[in-house]
């Protein structure tokens, strides 16, 4: 039988909370039997907290840009939280080491996880089958910045790039953002010194049918590869050193800007509310990781937006 506490710290509010439209909104069961699938118990030790309630725990993480001790307070804190990760009040709850562990164990799987979301969304009426949009976003490095041009000691995989004329130190996250809603459909992360356009093909998908990308992405290597995919071109184009630019350029410009410009949302939110304009781990494996999850809880949370309450799951 359930104790007072446990039913109240399941019981719903009288409105439909935040956390409560992306319980909704995803079949976490087929997250659950996807996580089931790709790891193993007994890697996660005793006590064995349920997968799917870690999984929301890396979910609630990356919704509120917290840390590991701060998520553990979070979920002592907050019922919402709890509720929203399937804890009672007399659960024992994760801490922040076990927490951290699970992030290991579930490495690089986040991908898969990524997928699942993404063809579930898909099947709810958030088609991503149409246009697309490609743009790097730089995320600075958690070292202390070396000095110009060197590597740094505690975080060598990361690199230096020029943006907006300012030199970072970091990383860059490769990002293929779907034109109509603005889901995150796939990414990649290099070290910040890899150029834009030599990713451009990684993170494409094969049933895009058009692309948008900005001048950095203007090669005849990317130009062959959409016309060989039968993928509508629409990289704006630079222009040419000691060549006039024609005018058809410039008003082709102007027009897929307009919606080239819409990942520039993406990230700003990214950043500024997930706290992705820094990473919180050293390398690139963890890093893309991290970035996955972020992308995770930012498409639950667009789903919440552009889903009508009508067509939410139950699941």
């Amino acid at each position: 039988m359930s104790s007072f506490a446990d039913i109240l710290v399941t019981q719903s509010t009288k409105g439909s909370t935040k956390l409560e439209q992306i319980e909704s909104v995803l079949n976490w069961k087929v997250v659950d039997k996807k996580l089931q699938q790709l790891i193993r118990r007994g890697k996660m030790g005793r006590p064995p907290y349920p997968l799917l309630s870690l999984f929301k725990v890396l979910v609630l993480q990356r919704l509120y840009d917290l840390s590991d001790p701060q998520m553990e307070e979070m979920l002592y804190d907050r019922l919402s939280f709890r509720r929203f990760c399937d804890f009672g009040l007399s659960d024992k709850l994760p801490d922040e080491t076990t927490i951290c562990r699970f992030r290991g164990v579930l490495g690089n799987k986040v991908e898969k996880i990524l997928e699942v979301v993404l063809q579930d969304l898909d099947e709810q009426g958030l088609s991503m089958k149409g246009g697309a949009i490609v743009d790097a976003a730089v995320i600075s490095s958690k070292s202390s910045r070396p000095k110009g041009g060197e590597v740094s000691e505690t975080d060598p995989e990361a690199g230096w790039t020029k943006k907006g004329g300012q030199y970072h130190h970091g990383y860059k996250m490769h990002t293929c953002v779907d034109d109509e809603h603005g889901l995150i459909q796939s990414l990649e992360v290099t070290s910040a010194d890899v150029h834009d356009s030599l990713v451009f093909g990684q993170i494409l998908a094969s049933d895009d049918r058009s692309v948008y990308a900005d001048k950095a992405y203007d090669s005849q290597k990317n130009r062959d590869l959409l016309k060989r995919h039968n993928i509508e071109d629409r990289v704006l184009y630079k222009g040419r050193r000691n060549h006039k630019q024609p005018q058809w350029q410039k008003e082709l410009n102007k027009i897929w800007n307009k919606t080239r410009s819409g990942v520039e949302r993406t990230f700003a939110h990214l950043k500024g509310q997930q706290g992705l304009g820094q990473a919180r781990y050293f390398g690139v494996e963890k890093t893309k990781q991290w970035a996955i999850m972020n992308a995770i809880a930012y498409n639950l949370r667009r789903a919440i937006r552009i889903l009508p309450p009508p067509q939410l799951s139950t699941g």
